[in-house]
Formats: structure tokens, C-alpha cells, sequence
């Protein structure tokens, strides 16, 4: 039975990705990490229209996959409300996908053919600190073992590390070649979604994983 699913990630950059039967066939990204709001929109509408679905009403889709972060306050708000409101609207399941678990899913095979058994995810969380996660490899498989955390990269476990976070702080962390200014993706989201409902795995609620507080800030001398 065909299915297919409607993705998207906010967590670092902005994309969105149509998914059919294990197959991304349509994409698309931005580099920026400033302006989720304005291009997700447009986004979402040319991927489901090279899918060949209706955007105002696409019939087919059979849910909707959206990356709940861990990533910045306003980012991530973007995606999930666009990702609820689309759900409610056509009537359709959405899913919560913890973003580093699509990027580990991505990479996870890399990391198996080099024997990494063991490896970290991390990007960037502003203010001199990293987003990570700790992941166990069985044969390509990942499989979250602590995180995700909020820290200094030296608080990082000392693992091969995949993402852009490695690629910001090299004196400290042991980026992998290749994959240094990786971010999570919405064509990553829907993988990693997608096979965890057909193994009947538990997906998360879509609740934006902040990690901490947006990044407004109370002025010392108005704070209690």
C-alpha cells in the first residue's frame, strides 16, 4: 500500500520534503537560519505540487512528519504551527520527530562503515554552546542513548561527531569529515519518521523541544 507523507524542519535551517514509499521526491532548503517563516510557506506548496498533490487540498497525503527540535524558540515555532495547522486543516495525523534523531539516521550508515559504534550529533545552539545527542549504531541503525542537551562543547562526550556544531568548534569536538556543517532536514524527518511507524515505534508529541528559554533575555538589573 502506497503512502505518503508531508515533511518539515525548522530546527536549524527551513525545508520541507515530500515522501512516498521510501523515497524523497521532492525537496526543498534554505541556507539561512534567519528566515523560516518567509520561505516555509512557499516551500511546502512547491513540494506538494511536484508530488503532483493538490496544495490546498492534497487528498493522498497520509500524515504529516515535523522536527520539534531541540533548536531556537522562534525557529522551531514556525515549523510546528505551520505543521498543526496543516494537520488540522486537511485532517491528516502529524507526528513529532526529534530533529538530531533524523540527521542521526542520515548519517548513521557513515558512521557504521568507518566502525563508529557509538557517535554524537550536535548543531548549533547560539551563545557558544551545542545542541547534541548520543547515539548507539547497530549496523547502520541509530538509537538515542542520552540527550538531547544543552551545553558547552567541552561537556560534549568525546565521540566522532556529526553536524554543524563540529564544524564551529573543531578545537574541541571530532568532526567527521564531509559532515561538519550538516543540519537536520525535513527529507531526514520523514525517513526517520516513516520507519518508525512501520516498526510501531512511539513517535513524540509535536511540542517544541527548546531546551531553555527563547533567547530574550530579562535585563539584570529587572530581575528579582
Amino acid at each position: 500500500m502506497s503512502t505518503t507523507y508531508l515533511a518539515m524542519d525548522t530546527s536549524a535551517t527551513a525545508s520541507a520534503a515530500v515522501y512516498r514509499d521510501g523515497q524523497t521526491i521532492a525537496h526543498r532548503a534554505t541556507d539561512s537560519h534567519r528566515n523560516h517563516s518567509e520561505v516555509l510557506a512557499g516551500f511546502i506548496t512547491e513540494v506538494l505540487a511536484e508530488a503532483g498533490l493538490d496544495p490546498h487540498n492534497p487528498q493522498a497525503l497520509d500524515g504529516i512528519f515535523v522536527g520539534v527540535g531541540p533548536g531556537p524558540f522562534t525557529g522551531l515555532r514556525a515549523g510546528i504551527i505551520t505543521a498543526q495547522t496543516l494537520a488540522h486543516t486537511w485532517q491528516v495525523p502529524v507526528y513529532g520527530v526529534l530533529s538530531h534523531d533524523g540527521l542521526a539516521h542520515r548519517v548513521a550508515p557513515a558512521a557504521f562503515r568507518i566502525g563508529a559504534e557509538e557517535f554524537i550529533v550536535a548543531t548549533d545552539a547560539r551563545r557558544k554552546e551545542v545542541y547534541w545527542a548520543h547515539y548507539d549504531n547497530i549496523g547502520g541503525q541509530p538509537q538515542r542513548l542520552h540527550g538531547p542537551f544543552v551545553t558547552d562543547p567541552q561537556d560534549v562526550t568525546k565521540l566522532p561527531v556529526y553536524g554543524a556544531g563540529a564544524g564551529l568548534y573543531p578545537e574541541v569536538l571530532h568532526g567527521m569529515t564531509g559532515y561538519t556543517d550538516a543540519v537536520p532536514d525535513a527529507a531526514d524527518i520523514a525517513a526517520f519518521g516513516s520507519l518508525a511507524l512501520r516498526r510501531g515505534s512511539e513517535l513524540l508529541p509535536v511540542e517544541p523541544q527548546y531546551l531553555r528559554g527563547h533567547d530574550a533575555q530579562i535585563p539584570k538589573n529587572l530581575r528579582p
